[in-house]
């Protein structure tokens, strides 16, 4: 996507990892947002993502960090959810006095809610806003509730991304399968999808979980887009409104 104008950028290493800052230049606010970039946990980048990260800069204000973590299937879990991790410890020490939001689509929000789920006793997460989160690895979901139409994330994929990801680790432990995770006292959720993709019925599980547990919780279902559709921010009205909202969200609580 294209960039923002008026957005700087700055490259740095956190714990280790190398990470991208966004910041727009009228900015303000001291708050953070780490930014975790989606691609099935085998592609993807801090700077393959710059366009949607000027974008939450420009809106929000806030600084954005965008980091790299390590990829399938040369590093299966738990190296990338810990290169994670380890960056927002350091973001941690970096802005003590700075409330952070989480935001990543499809790989990138699974490894959003897996961190907020480590972190929650903290304090430090204050809302999570996740596109079209894959939170089960254990096959337990029904994705037959209605037809799938997606182009991007086949049904068919998600058994090799286990292999590669999951590898020989327990599919049902919360840091991989989110959704198995203790959701008392979780962060303020904020979750898009497209209603014909196949990760529709993780976004659908991961609100009734928030549901279960009191968590202010939002839901957008939009049908005929497609697979993580609002990281296209400014791109489209109905993609810019979205990202308006996320900011709106995220406001109320830091």
């Amino acid at each position: 996507m294209p960039k923002e104008k008026g957005v700087k950028y700055k490259k740095i290493q956190l714990n280790g990892t190398k990470a991208l800052v966004s910041e727009y230049e009228q900015a303000s606010d001291k708050n953070v947002i780490l930014y975790i970039h989606g691609g099935g946990f085998v592609s993807g980048s801090a700077l393959a993502s710059k366009g949607y990260s000027s974008m939450l800069a420009k809106y929000s204000g806030c600084r954005v960090i965008a980091v790299n973590y390590s990829l399938a299937p040369e590093c299966a879990f738990p190296k990338g959810f810990n290169d994670c991790y380890n960056a927002f410890l350091e973001i941690t020490r970096l802005y003590p006095e700075a409330k952070i939001t989480l935001v990543g689509e499809s790989a990138g929000a699974n490894l959003c809610l897996a961190l907020a789920l480590k972190v929650k006793e903290m304090g430090k997460v204050c809302c999570v806003l996740v596109h079209s989160p894959i939170v089960d690895f254990t096959g337990s979901l029904d994705r037959t509730e209605h037809k799938v139409d997606d182009f991007t994330v086949k049904e068919g994929c998600l058994k090799p991304l286990n292999q590669i990801y999951v590898a020989d680790n327990k599919a049902d432990n919360p840091y991989i399968s989110p959704l198995f995770g203790d959701f008392r006292g979780f962060p303020p959720t904020y979750i898009t999808c497209d209603y014909n993709e196949t990760l529709y019925a993780d976004a659908k599980a991961l609100y009734e979980k928030c549901e279960q547990f009191k968590v202010d919780v939002e839901l957008v279902e939009v049908k005929g887009t497609f697979h993580a559709f609002a990281t296209i921010g400014t791109g489209t009205p109905e993609t810019k409104q979205i990202l308006e909202e996320n900011v709106a969200f995220m406001k109320k609580y830091i």
